[in-house]
């Protein structure tokens, strides 16, 4: 189905903050197409619902060659629903971004995850494991590590990339004019925290509908995750990333 009102959204975020979880809760609202990462060096990540069907974008090597053209086709092919949208991971295709960030047409979820140092030492493993998605009928899978080293060095650059990545976005979308909603991992939970977001996208405000899919990867506290945790907590001792690190939570 084609639609010329469709309210056109995409997720933009940092690796290892929840996007997935935020992809799959919109997708349960009945007024939300929300794709996860269709420009996936990978791959084309369509919905769960549409994966495996007769939902088809073309071949990834179709994609890049063409990634605007698939992008008016993510538009266009609205299943029905009022809103459409995907996410777009930091460093994802940059033709595309730049076609999102200018369109003040397209609205804009920023999703950050509030521990750093989480978000930091979750890609880490998800980059030693390759597992980037888990769903509760995910296959298991090869044993993979559940802890790994952290460089208290990487650790801080990669804490400052990502706050670049998001100051960027702040700046790019203040200097042209356009709103966008700021919404938190540690806060999906809230019923408050997913109104915010569908009274943005403009659709029902039922949060209690809302129903993520996503299986939780690595749930245990920090310190079982991190191989060096000791060395780390006393090298990350009076800075700002001291607390998260010591911190148990999501």
């Amino acid at each position: 189905m084609e639609s010329s009102t469709v309210v056109r959204f995409v997720v933009l975020a940092a690796p290892r903050t929840g996007s997935n979880w935020l992809c799959t809760l919109l997708d349960s609202h009945p007024e939300i197409l929300c794709h996860h990462e269709i420009f996936n060096p990978e791959g084309l990540h369509y919905a769960l619902g549409l994966r495996g069907g007769g939902f088809d974008l073309g071949t990834p090597a179709e994609r890049d060659r063409d990634p605007e053209g698939v992008l008016e086709q993510i538009w266009r092919r609205d299943c029905g629903r009022r809103a459409v949208g995907f996410k777009l991971n930091r460093g994802q295709d940059a033709r595309v971004f730049r076609r999102v960030l200018a369109d003040a047409g397209v609205q804009k979820l920023l999703l950050r995850r509030a521990n750093r140092v989480r978000a930091y030492v979750s890609e880490q493993i998800a980059e030693q494991t390759g597992r980037w998605e888990s769903y509760p009928d995910s296959p298991a899978g090869e044993a993979r590590p559940t802890r790994v080293a952290v460089s208290a060095a990487a650790l801080r650059e990669g804490v400052a990339a990502n706050e670049r990545y998001y100051a960027a976005l702040e700046e790019a979308l203040r200097a042209s004019g356009q709103r966008w909603l700021d919404l938190t991992y540690e806060k999906l939970d809230d019923l408050k925290e997913r109104g915010k977001a569908l009274r943005f996208l403009g659709v029902a405000d039922r949060p209690e509908l809302l129903a993520g899919a996503t299986r939780r990867q690595n749930p245990q506290p920090l310190r079982e995750l991190i191989a060096n945790f000791a060395g780390l907590t006393a090298e990350l001792a009076g800075t700002d990333l001291e607390a998260e690190l010591r911190d148990g939570g999501p």
